[in-house]
């Protein structure tokens, strides 16, 4: 489970809107410092996240909250955001390729596909149920996160 502390912005019945501000970059490797997502948080600042998670434990405003989001959600969601619009970039530019057109029309043929991969992309992701899907939970109150220490 992925997970990152947020604080609680409003709360209504069954439900309570979190906000996350995110610093830099995932500093999940030794390169977190330097990588281009550090680089653009540094740029343009710090960035808020408003997300909408669903509250059976009673939260109240200014809470500190960890939320998270299963692994297997991630990784299906990074695959339909960015490997579904390249493999239709590639198959029409291929297509195009086989089919003879000159490199001027391969190109906007492979945008073209690029396009419909995008649009695509949004169908699969769209609809109440998938954004239902993608949504965080509520894992623990409180943003403290336990660290082992070594004895």
């Amino acid at each position: 489970m992925i997970e990152t502390s947020a604080t609680v912005v409003e709360v209504k019945p069954g439900l309570a809107w979190v906000e996350t501000v995110r610093q830099n970059a995932c500093g999940h490797c030794e390169s977190a410092g330097s990588c281009g997502t550090s680089v653009l948080a540094k740029l343009f600042g710090a960035s808020r996240s408003r997300l909408r998670i669903e509250d059976a434990s009673g939260l109240r405003v200014g809470e500190q909250v960890v939320i998270g989001i299963p692994d297997g959600i991630l990784v299906r969601a990074s695959f339909v955001a960015y490997l579904i619009p390249l493999v239709f970039l590639i198959a029409a530019a291929g297509v195009a390729t086989h089919l003879g057109a000159g490199e001027g029309r391969v190109a906007l043929i492979g945008l073209a596909g690029l396009g419909v991969g995008l649009w695509a992309s949004g169908r699969l992701t769209g609809g109440a149920s998938a954004r239902e899907r993608y949504r965080p939970v509520l894992v623990r109150r409180g943003s403290a996160v336990e660290i082992p220490m070594p004895f």
